[in-house]
């Protein structure tokens, strides 16, 4: 295997594997530390990571066969070790667990196993109430991530507080936007299985006008916190998410390579977020 080769298959694995999205979701603890103050330490950054990427790694197994659909070019790649996906997520589950136990209090076990499960449970048992529920893929998948901040709060046994209701409201709606973003390239499989995301229920005119509107929202919170002195007024850069989101939107409704760029663009909006906030500062 030339360099080029190996170049190419650790990109695609960054992109398709989940590791971008689990960077993601360090990035959103991260962003939700620096607001809240908490000194945010390695351990719970390897935990979060490697909860995240064993969820979504097990949904690209149980999947497969549907991304042949809508995202030939995941399948390709995940196809080369699709065999060890399972020992994967097995190793990466007990290194969780492990963690949890050496650096923490049994709370903070018991609340990461919760989460653990709530997005491994997703694939087989509650993506099904998206054929009754409208939107429910995407209220779930929201849920979850915004218990990530639930997740810090108790492993850094921080109190519960305006600011940390306030940034659970933000991360809520921006992820709820993400969701329903990225199920635009699902519409084809989505429509066979008969799920009822967003952008199956409305028009390409009514998602993104409402998209939109929830983008605007999510900003709400930030600038409410800022106002009344709960957060520094750095956090204010957090609004770019709103132009960035705008040019996101004009990318989808071109629908060339869509899944490519969906992958790249919306689950690396997260990974801006604590740079936003350093750019900030630094200001």
């Amino acid at each position: 295997m030339n360099i080029k080769k190996i170049l190419k298959f650790v990109w695609d694995e960054f992109i398709y594997g989940g590791h971008l999205t689990s960077l993601g979701a360090i990035s959103v603890v991260f962003t939700s530390a620096i607001l809240l103050n908490i000194k945010i330490t390695w351990d719970f950054l390897i935990v979060i990571y490697l909860g995240t990427y064993s969820v979504y790694l097990y949904n690209r197994y149980e999947e497969f066969k549907i991304d042949t659909s809508t995202n030939l070019q995941r399948t390709k790649h995940i196809k080369i070790y699709l065999n060890f996906i399972p020992l994967i997520i097995f190793c990466f589950i007990l290194i969780f667990v492990g963690i949890l136990l050496y650096f923490n209090e049994i709370s903070s076990l018991f609340f990461g196993i919760l989460l653990l499960l709530l997005g491994l449970l997703y694939t087989k048992f509650f993506k099904k109430f998206t054929k009754k529920i409208i939107a429910f893929k995407s209220f779930y998948i929201s849920s979850v991530w915004s218990l990530l901040i639930i997740f810090l709060i108790i492993y850094y046994s921080f109190s519960f507080n305006l600011s940390v209701f306030l940034i659970l409201f933000f991360i809520y709606l921006r992820i709820f936007v993400h969701t329903s973003s990225f199920d635009i390239k699902d519409i084809k499989s989505d429509r066979r299985d008969r799920l009822l995301t967003l952008p199956i229920i409305l028009d390409q005119e009514k998602l993104f006008y409402l998209l939109e509107i929830v983008t605007i929202i999510a900003v709400m919170p930030i600038i409410f916190g800022f106002y009344f002195d709960l957060f520094s007024k750095y956090s204010l850069m957090l609004l770019f998410t709103i132009p960035y989101t705008f040019y996101y939107f004009e990318k989808l409704k071109n629908k060339k390579n869509i899944a490519y760029f969906s992958q790249l663009a919306i689950s690396g909006e997260k990974i801006l977020w604590p740079l936003f906030i350093v750019v900030g500062k630094a200001l």
